[in-house]
């Protein structure tokens, strides 16, 4: 036991130094873990939110059912957007339009024809005749690109044009 005091009272600095070392190593692996852990905090904090203090079983549970609400939702939003796009083929999607001059000795090209279609080519032909005296006009139903009625050059014309036309085109 004596050499023991003996060894403690020759080292004692020593010790003292070690001692004083090891707590101030303790104490800034302490501050270290302490910012960690409030970094770990506002993680779970913030991965918690919204959850009425569930365990992580039961967030991630009801992240699971979300995104199954989720795709419910985007499969109802798709056939939605594809009835749309049906519904939009049917509307007037193309139209042509040239000027022209039926008579003449009436001046100018005041005379025209128009064709207006949908995707599937079907629509109508308005052709408008100007003469000195008189206009006449006439509308003709066309279905799939042809018309059961006889129909003018120019009123073929439009009708060609359109029909190479792909919607939404800038022809």
């Amino acid at each position: 036991m004596e050499q023991l005091n003996i060894f403690l009272e020759n080292n004692l600095y020593a010790i003292i130094l070690m001692l004083s070392l090891i707590t101030v190593i303790s104490v800034v692996w302490s501050i270290i873990l302490s910012s960690q852990l409030v970094s770990l905090g506002k993680k779970y904090k913030k991965f918690m939110r919204g959850t009425s203090g569930k365990n992580i079983e039961g967030v991630l549970l009801e992240h699971l059912e979300n995104l199954k609400e989720n795709d419910d939702k985007f499969a109802v939003i798709h056939k939605q957007q594809e009835l749309m796009q049906e519904q939009l083929d049917k509307c007037i999607q193309k139209q042509s339009i040239v000027r022209y001059n039926a008579f003449n000795n009436t001046g100018s090209d005041l005379s025209y024809s128009i064709a207006l279609m949908d995707n599937y080519d079907n629509g109508i032909a308005l052709t408008g005749i100007y003469g000195r005296n008189e206009f006449i006009g006439y509308a003709k139903p066309i279905e799939n690109g042809t018309s059961s009625y006889p129909l003018s050059v120019e009123e073929q014309m439009v009708i060609g044009r359109c029909s190479k036309k792909k919607a939404n085109s800038k022809e």
